[in-house]
Parts: C-alpha cells; structure tokens; sequence
C-alpha cells in the first residue's frame, strides 16, 4: 500500500504500497526537532577571530548513555520480528479458504466467476460515478499519509504518545509484509486492467489487487489502537472503513479485496493475542494503554419511578 504519515514526528513510512506513514520509515530517523541546520560551522574563519566552534569534549556522564530517544518506526522493527517469528501469519490463506471462501469466488475455475466480477465491477463503476470526484481529496491525501487520519482522529503526539506511535508504525509495518506476501500469493488482476472505463485518476499501483494494503493496514492500525484506547473503538472501526472503502472509490481496489484485507487483519491480531503473556508486542499494547486515560464504564441511568 503506501501509507505515508507526514507526522513531523518520527512517523514517515513510503511503503509504495498504498500506506507508507511520513513518519520516518528508514534508518534515518531524524526528529523534525533535529533537522538540517545550514549555521552549522566547521571552517576557519581565519586568524584573530573567535573560534569556529567549540572543541571540548563533555565529561563522559553527560554523553555516554545517549542514545535517543529511538524513533517511533524503527523501534517498531524489535517488535516486527516477534510478529513474524512468532506466528503463523503465513497461513491465513487456508483461513479464508475456509470460513471466507466466497472472497475468492473471482478466480478463474471457480464456479461463474465472471459473473462474480462483473458484479464487482459494477459496484465500481456506480461508486465511480456517484462517489469518485467527491471524494478525491481524501482519496489522493490517504494513498500516502493514510496514517495521519488516525493521528489527528486521536490527537496523537510524540511528547505523550511515544507507545502509541510504536503500535502504529507496527501495524503499518506488519501490514506492509502481509499485504505484500498475500498479494504475490493470489496475483489478482486490479479491477482497471478488467474494465479500463474505471480510469482511476491515479495507478493502479504496481502490485497485484488482493487483498487491499490500504484494508489490511487500516484495520490492523484500528484493531491493535481499540487494545491501548477502546472508548475509541466505534471512530477508530469507522476511520478504518471509510479509508478501505475510498480504494474502492478510486477505481482500483474491488470489494473482496477490501474485505480481505480487513479479515486477514482480523487474524493478524487475534495470533498477536495468542502469543505468550511475557509476549513484546503485548508489553507494547501495555504500555501504550497506560497513555491514555479510559474512563470507567458508566452505569446505566436509572428510570425513575
């Protein structure tokens, strides 16, 4: 997918993939706060001036323990390891075969599978011509920075959110992989190379339709942030819906697709919670739920007598 973050803080993800996070996806990392600096010195500015820089060293104390702190997506990646290590991710495709077989009524020797994309296609071109041009500025602003909804719908900041930060670049991190391994696996056609009258404004991306990344990746960032805040829960389902199905929208993802990526999600997260309690990822939810205050459950008003 690609979903890029422009978060100014640390959030930078170009996953070509439809969800990268603008939030510092690669090595580099550097906090906005930190950013480049053209007064930065290192010259002579010749003889019976004051000196270009200053050149003593601090006492140990004050440097040696310096490390960060560690920008929010490649932390992430301490925690993507225990995901693909320590699951069985890769199997999902026999859970679909299973209890979603209908998903994949699209491939060619299945029963009428060209009626079923036909069907498909239609809803595309109704949602082209009813939904497309009013809803392009999302459209356009959700292919790369998808992720920022979710930071502005919670008002995440780096200064009181680091964790939950964490959790977000995983699970635009795990998605990525996912997306990618189920995409290669199914080598679905994009709707547009079917029926070139969708047109979509942009691409379609380089990669195969199903699943969506744009689906797996929003409700994988839905589900994991409805464990750290859950009064959350209805807008966080609801972001998650609106952004897969704006896909749709533009022309270049099918509904399967769409709800592909939201079961595969599904399962990502439900072998996420399988894993042992001394779990890393576990430890992460936790400490990002200590991040936000949940209200106690508010008892039903009484009907007066």
């Amino acid at each position: 997918m690609g979903m890029g973050m422009g978060m100014g803080m640390g959030m930078g993800m170009g996953m070509g993939m439809g969800m990268g996070m603008g939030m510092g996806m690669a090595f580099g990392a550097t906090p906005p706060e930190l950013g480049f600096r053209p007064l930065t010195l290192q010259y002579e500015l010749g003889p019976n001036t004051d000196p270009s820089f200053p050149d003593q060293l601090l006492p140990k104390e004050c440097w040696k323990d310096r490390v960060g702190p560690w920008d929010p997506d490649v932390l992430c990646l301490l925690y993507l390891t225990e995901f693909i290590r320590g699951t069985d991710w890769d199997t999902i495709d026999a859970d679909i075969a299973r209890e979603r077989p209908k998903l994949l009524d699209w491939q060619p020797g299945k029963a009428d599978y060209q009626d079923f994309v036909a069907c498909e296609i239609i809803q595309l071109q109704l949602l082209m011509q009813h939904d497309r041009e009013r809803y392009m500025g999302e459209i356009v602003a959700q292919h790369d920075n998808a992720p920022g909804y979710w930071v502005s719908l919670m008002a995440v900041n780096n200064r009181e959110h680091h964790h939950t930060l964490v959790v977000m670049n995983l699970a635009v991190r795990i998605g990525q992989i996912v997306a990618a391994f189920y995409k290669d696996k199914y080598q679905r056609t994009r709707p547009s190379y079917a029926c070139p009258g969708l047109l979509p404004a942009f691409g379609p991306p380089a990669h195969a339709s199903f699943p969506s990344g744009h689906s797996l990746q929003s409700w994988l960032m839905s589900l994991f942030l409805e464990e750290v805040a859950r009064s959350y829960k209805y807008e966080l389902e609801w972001l998650a819906e609106r952004v897969a199905l704006n896909r749709e929208r533009a022309g270049v993802h099918y509904r399967s697709d769409t709800e592909a990526g939201k079961f595969i999600a599904e399962k990502c997260k439900a072998k996420i919670m399988a894993l042992p309690a001394d779990s890393k990822i576990k430890d992460l939810f936790g400490k990002a739920k200590h991040e936000w205050s949940q209200p106690a459950a508010i008892a039903p008003a009484v009907a007066p007598v």
